[in-house]
């Protein structure tokens, strides 16, 4: 029977490949790639890179898997043709199926045809397949072409395509690469854009060659398959919808935004309307995805595409006229749509909308100034807008490129992307990475090693110190030599280590490797789908390829180190039983001078519950719980409890840390890193920072063990420094409290931070009455200028900003102050504040009738300080400026009178 529905279609997919033709059934890795370079997983093959690489030997031969994919933000992004075409958007499914090193085109072909025609029932004539025509490089591949004709196929439906169209990588300067088929589905002549009426549904990718350093191509000894094909294409066909909006994928949650919006949706409708709902409806899927995968809103990297999305949607929401946050009413109704194959989503939903909504509020709070920022640049002539412009947008407003491209475009105009690069880059703002840009220069020297030598054998769990012989050598430039002298830096890789190389948030070990003839420091340790590189410096003499070595790890780190990593599991346990099992690691380094963690959470963690973490942690430490390491099956481990974590990447076989047992079981979690053997060596754990680090995820800073110690030691001494500080700063201030008459005014504390409170409040009191004093007791300065216009500048002094604001404000506020401002109205103060250390600032006060009149404090004191180097601002009544140069106060104040009678004059004030 035809699958219909997209779950059908997915059951049938994997029922295909891991029934039929014995493919491992594989889960989707996480949209945030286990790969450096990538911004986010825009493939089903990103996951394996490593197998097609040949840095690591797969477990399995042929693989099926249903990959969450996203393109937005790099340059396969498709953001732009979202809404405006049938098939394009941020966030899809890839169907894949895989071989590497095992089967080939003979079986690949054949497969997808039985696939698509039998599984799926589409009509044969309606299928077109495309193959490599060939070129002056690789010859045009007649090992397809004659493939798909023994299946039947005319040749007038077999076309022969370009390189450009129907061949695959490589995706770095070298490495593998092959021609490509393609699967393409004739919605018929109805369609008039041919892009639109031949729908690509599969593409098979043929990896058979590898490209080396010289440009060549050569074949490779094992070739491999990539299959992706679109879940949500094949949905469109089979459910026979105009596009993938109406599909069972995305029609629920269009519903649910023309709900929100009141909007009725018409499929037919091809207005702006139609287009915002269509992007609200794909941009809110995308968002819920990277969300539910620990991406938080941010303005670099991942974060940034995430905030991108949710501010774009929102801006498409307020001119379908939703003012308020709505985008996170709409999860519950993806979560249903999607939960029963990702069950992250309904286990965390309300982490999901809280992070949505917070974002939401934040634009809320910036988007009505931004655009009307915005329509000011737009109503200029001319039809570029500035780089400067828009990143200004961007850094002020809140506003991502993307959306300023958008609101431009409406309006027929155009951004000046180089010129916003140019300006993102002045302001030290990171670039984005490509989507889809695999960078694999730096890692074949690894993948070459590899395969020369395998991998690592690592002994660090029962050792600290080892033998080992020198593999190879590496230089600082990350070339192979025969070997590195004093002074010099490189890898060194060895057959066997007892370096931990960094994973799981735990840095790598340090330490010596050391020959009869040499030192050498190993400052880090990194592994490569397990062969070790270790980062040393030189010490003394010479270490050759092929010596033998002792390796020797730093203990003084390496068993702080291990304090801090097993006390992080006792505290995400401490915290998973205070906030809820929702929480979520969203992050980890872990080194020898504290642990670092981040979870979700939508609030900061309250000092109550801090003291509660503390008292648990605490708790399980003293009862020195034993710790039993297991290795086990990925399976038989979740059944025991243990936590793995979404998106984290595990093997069939993986290691589990188990502290305490029965009533006092503490912790079970999978994890690489080293551990005590009881919870009674960590010593001790103490918060030293919670805070937050983005919407909905807070990070813990924690010491324990020594490190706790030397801590507790630091504040002790700390506070004795305090103290004696604070002893010195209250005897400074009795004795001005005596020189004032005023030390009677003191009450009685033993509290010696409470007697300095009460001090300084006295004697700034006492100091402002006599400031105030100071400033009424030149009434003579006040000039009396055309039209009975009263101007008042006050001598330079050390007034201080309390005595000067209630002598301006005590005349504008009409307060009952005896001051010079008694006096008729129209009046203009200026006061020069000049403080000891020489501080600078200048305030102006203008009367009401004279702010209507024109004259406005914060022009004027702007204008002043300007003279000196300063700048300033406040209200119209009244404003402060800071000054720079000291020797221009005299010049600066004689151009607050000229502009003065300049600013009247122009205004016609009478």
């Amino acid at each position: 029977m035809q699958p219909k529905s997209s779950k059908e279609i997915r059951e049938s997919w994997i029922s295909f490949f891991s029934k039929e033709h014995a493919h491992k059934c594989v889960s989707s890795s996480s949209l945030i790639p286990d790969n450096p370079t990538l911004l986010l997983t825009g493939a089903g093959m990103v996951q394996f890179v490593p197998y097609f690489l040949g840095l690591k030997e797969p477990e399995f031969k042929r693989a099926v898997t249903i990959q969450k994919c996203a393109r937005v933000g790099g340059k396969d992004s498709d953001l732009e043709n979202i809404g405006r075409t049938s098939r394009h958007h941020s966030f899809f499914e890839m169907l894949g199926n895989f071989s590497f090193g095992d089967y080939f085109k003979a079986d690949a072909i054949p497969w997808a045809w039985d696939y698509v025609t039998r599984v799926l029932e589409l009509p044969k004539e309606k299928l077109i397949v495309s193959v490599f025509s060939g070129d002056e490089i690789t010859p045009f591949d007649s090992e397809a072409f004659e493939i798909w004709k023994k299946l039947g196929l005319d040749e007038n439906k077999i076309k022969k395509m370009s390189r450009k169209d129907v061949f695959w990588g490589p995706p770095g300067p070298t490495g593998p690469c092959g021609p490509c088929s393609e699967i393409y589905f004739d919605r018929g002549d109805s369609f008039k854009n041919q892009d639109e009426r031949f729908l690509e549904i599969w593409n098979l990718v043929f990896m058979q060659f590898e490209k080396d350093e010289e440009g060549k191509f050569k074949l490779l000894a094992k070739k491999n398959i990539d299959t992706g094909a679109g879940l949500e294409r094949i949905a469109l066909i089979l459910q026979n919808k105009p596009n993938t909006f109406e599909t069972d994928l995305l029609k629920p949650i269009l519903d649910a935004v023309c709900e929100v919006t009141k909007v009725k949706y018409d499929s037919r409708d091809a207005s702006m309307v139609h287009l915002y709902i269509k992007i609200i409806t794909d941009h809110i899927r995308c968002i819920s995805f990277l969300t539910a995968d620990g991406i938080r809103p941010s303005n670099l990297g991942r974060g940034y595409v995430l905030r991108m999305l949710i501010r774009r949607a929102a801006r498409f929401g307020y001119l379908l006229g939703v003012k308020k946050p709505f985008l996170f009413k709409l999860l519950k109704t993806v979560s249903d749509n999607y939960s029963d194959f990702y069950p992250e989503f309904a286990k965390n939903l309300n982490i999901i909308s809280d992070v949505i909504k917070q974002e939401e509020e934040r634009f809320g709070e910036t988007i009505e100034r931004g655009l009307i920022y915005l329509d000011s640049l737009l109503s200029k002539s001319g039809q570029i807008i500035s780089g400067e412009e828009a990143f200004d947008l961007y850094s002020t407003y809140g506003f991502p490129l993307e959306l300023t491209v958008d609101i431009a475009g409406e309006k027929n105009k155009i951004v000046d992307l180089k010129d916003f690069e140019a300006a993102k880059e002045k302001h030290s703002e990171v670039s984005n990475k490509d989507i889809f840009a695999v960078k694999l220069t730096d890692q074949k020297i690894y993948g070459d090693l590899l395969k020369e030598f395998g991998q690592t054998k690592f002994l660090g769990y029962e050792k600290e110190k080892c033998e080992a012989k020198v593999l190879s050598i590496l230089n600082s430039s990350g070339e192979k030599v025969e070997k590195i002298k004093k002074g010099e830096k490189g890898e060194i890789i060895l057959d066997q280590t007892v370096f931990y190389a960094e994973s799981g948030g735990q840095v790598g070990d340090q330490g010596k490797i050391i020959t009869d003839n040499a030192t050498l420091f190993v400052n880090d340790t990194q592994k490569y789908e397990g062969l070790f590189s270790h980062s040393v410096e030189t010490k003394s003499g010479e270490i050759k390829a092929g010596e033998k070595v002792s390796c020797i790890v730093d203990l003084f780190k390496r068993n702080r180190t291990k304090h801090h990593h097993s006390v992080t599991h006792l505290m995400h346990s401490a915290l998973r039983k205070v906030f809820g099992e929702s929480l979520q690691q969203a992050g980890s380094e872990v080194n020898h001078e504290r642990t670092r963690f981040d979870f979700t959470l939508d609030r900061g963690a309250k000092p109550e519950e801090i003291k509660k973490i503390e008292s648990m942690v605490n708790t399980w430490i003293q009862k020195k719980l034993p710790v039993e390491i297991k290795e086990m099956s990925f399976n038989d481990a979740i059944k025991t409890g243990a936590l793995a974590f979404f998106g984290d990447k595990y093997g069939d076989h993986v290691r589990v840390i188990k502290m305490g047992n029965g009533k006092d079981l503490a912790s079970v979690e999978l994890c690489g890193g080293t551990h005590v053997k009881n919870t009674g060596e960590i010593g001790g754990f103490k918060i030293i920072k919670e805070s937050s680090i983005a919407a909905g995820t807070r990070r813990i800073e924690a010491v324990a063990g020594e490190v706790l110690k030397e801590y507790l030691e630091k504040l002790e001494k700390e506070k004795t420094v305090k103290n004696k500080e604070l002893e010195e700063k209250y005897e400074k201030l009795h004795r001005k409290l005596i020189k004032l008459n005023a030390a009677g005014e003191l009450q009685e504390t033993n509290n010696l931070q409470e007697k300095i409170l009460q001090a300084e409040k006295i004697i700034t009191k006492l100091e402002t009455s006599q400031n105030i004093e100071k400033l009424k007791s030149q009434e003579n300065k006040i000039q009396k200028l055309s039209n009975g216009i009263l101007l008042f500048i006050a001598e330079p002094g050390n007034y201080g900003n309390e005595a000067i604001k209630i002598f301006i404000e005590g005349k504008l506020k009409n307060t009952p102050v005896k001051t010079i401002h008694e006096l008729p109205q129209q009046e203009v103060i200026i006061i020069t504040d000049l403080t000891e250390k020489n501080k600078l600032t200048f305030y102006a006060g203008v009367t009401k009738d004279l702010i209507q009149k024109g004259l406005k404090a914060k022009d004027l004191v702007n204008k002043i300080a300007e003279v000196t180097g300063g700048k300033g601002g406040g209200r119209d009544d009244f404003a402060q400026a800071g000054g720079r140069d000291v020797s221009k106060i005299k010049a600066a104040l004689e151009t607050g009178y000229e502009l003065v009678k300049q600013l009247m004059l122009n205004h016609n004030i009478t």
